[in-house]
């Protein structure tokens, strides 16, 4: 069974990316996208309580997840409410899952090209 994918953040803290740079190098993160936005008008206060949290909890979502998120927030109240059936939770844990909500997962979403760098990079990126 293959090891479970190391977290960026556990890796920087650890020292992972200074011992094998090569298996972090391309991990990105999220460049020129548009917030995550106001929940839709149609949810409910439960389902808005659930946008808040998610939003605040995972602050990698941007525009192109507002969908997704909805669902979720739609499971997490029916949730609440512990009548939900065993496929709902799976259908919830998937797109949690996909959504980057664990450290696992957040590694393995693709945030995009690394075309611009950062000016401010110069000054706090780590020596060779």
């Amino acid at each position: 069974m293959a090891r479970q994918r190391l977290p960026q953040a556990k890796a920087e803290a650890s020292g992972a990316v200074l011992k094998n740079a090569g298996r972090f190098a391309n991990r990105k993160t999220p460049k020129r996208t548009r917030p995550l936005g106001e929940p839709y008008a149609r949810m409910n206060e439960v389902e808005r309580g659930y946008w808040d949290e998610y939003s605040t909890e995972l602050p990698w979502l941007h525009s192109s997840h507002r969908v997704m998120l909805r669902i979720a927030c739609r499971l997490s109240a029916l949730l609440d409410d512990g009548d939900m059936p065993v496929s709902a939770m799976q259908t919830l844990s998937a797109i949690l899952s996909k959504l980057g909500a664990t450290p696992t997962d957040e590694t393995k979403v693709n945030h995009g090209s690394d075309d611009e760098e950062d000016p401010a990079e110069a000054f706090f990126s780590r020596p060779n």
